[in-house]
């Protein structure tokens, strides 16, 4: 509950392009972009580093404010260079600020279940919640208005 409240907090207040939790992140991937190392659909799970390195897979902002994950094919102190696996075209240069880590886990079966269970749990839930709220909050009006009379 906790992890979820802050995830809400970091993704909708601050404003967080991605919402981390001890410098480790986890994200599906949408697109075939890195197939065939990484799959569509699958969890991937990233974690910031200081120093990011030639080859390695990191997700970054984009120039339109999109996480992207991509395999660094070129860098120097202050910018690199990524390409998907399954691409032709390497992506724009980019300043090394915007990395927000490195691909440490990646995992198909895990990513088809948090897509298609876990999220579904997650929804069942929210609204069990709000309901147990809703039915809470009648309660006090319906107890306070017995009071009054």
């Amino acid at each position: 509950m906790v992890v979820l409240i802050y995830s809400c907090y970091a993704k909708y207040i601050r404003k967080d392009e991605m919402v981390k939790l001890g410098g480790y992140g986890f994200l599906i991937v949408l697109t075939k972009s890195m197939e065939p190392t990484i799959q569509e659909k699958e969890l991937i799970i990233i974690k910031e580093e200081k120093i990011y390195d030639l080859e390695e897979i990191v997700t970054y902002v984009d120039i339109y404010g999109n996480l992207v994950t991509h395999r660094i094919v070129q860098i120097d102190e202050y910018s690199f260079i990524a390409k998907g696996d399954g691409n032709e075209i390497s992506d724009c240069n980019t300043n090394i600020k915007n990395i927000q880590g490195k691909v440490i886990f990646h995992s198909k079966i895990l990513g088809i279940f948090i897509l298609y269970y876990l999220k579904f749990i997650i929804i069942i839930y929210f609204v069990v919640l709000l309901g147990v709220c809703f039915k809470n909050k009648l309660e006090k009006e319906i107890s306070h208005e017995n009071k009054e009379k």
